[in-house]
């Protein structure tokens, strides 16, 4: 039970803010999505603007499922409260749930944190990361799987 409730975090405030900051947000969209989507798919002008509009879109009907509006501070709010439960929850351990090695848990929250803090990405609009970053343990927890299971 407890899993679910600090897994429904992610998959409804975290995810919620992350397709806002992504696909919605106009200065991340032209920095990361465009860079890591649209550009890698076509050279064609006209696929690029339709695979673009598909993306924007998709994201737009996903958070109009649980809203009448999008309200861009309260998606950057809400995230900021689900990484300080995610905070709490953490603590001092290393992985979540004081498991001994990191379990599919620790994976999806690694999938947000690492891609909201990696500077090479190009993020342009930072409330997400930055509201993240209030969370030394979260960053500390993205770096020391980044560090035993992708480093060179």
């Amino acid at each position: 039970m407890r899993y679910e409730a600090y897994s429904s975090l992610l998959d409804h405030r975290v995810r919620s803010a992350w397709l806002f900051t992504l696909y919605l947000d106009d200065l991340n969209f032209q920095a990361v999505a465009k860079k890591l989507y649209i550009y890698p798919a076509s050279s064609n002008v006209f696929v690029q603007m339709t695979l673009a509009y598909q993306l924007q879109q998709a994201a737009r009907e996903e958070l109009l499922k649980h809203s009448t509006y999008i309200d861009e501070d309260d998606l950057y709010a809400e995230a900021a409260k689900a990484f300080q439960a995610l905070s709490t929850l953490l603590g001092d351990s290393e992985n979540f749930f004081d498991a001994a090695q990191p379990t599919l848990f620790d994976a999806s929250v690694f999938a947000y944190t690492h891609l909201l803090l990696d500077n090479n990405l190009g993020w342009q609009n930072r409330r997400m990361s930055d509201g993240l970053r209030r969370n030394a343990n979260l960053v500390q927890h993205r770096q020391r799987i980044l560090d035993k299971y992708f480093s060179s």
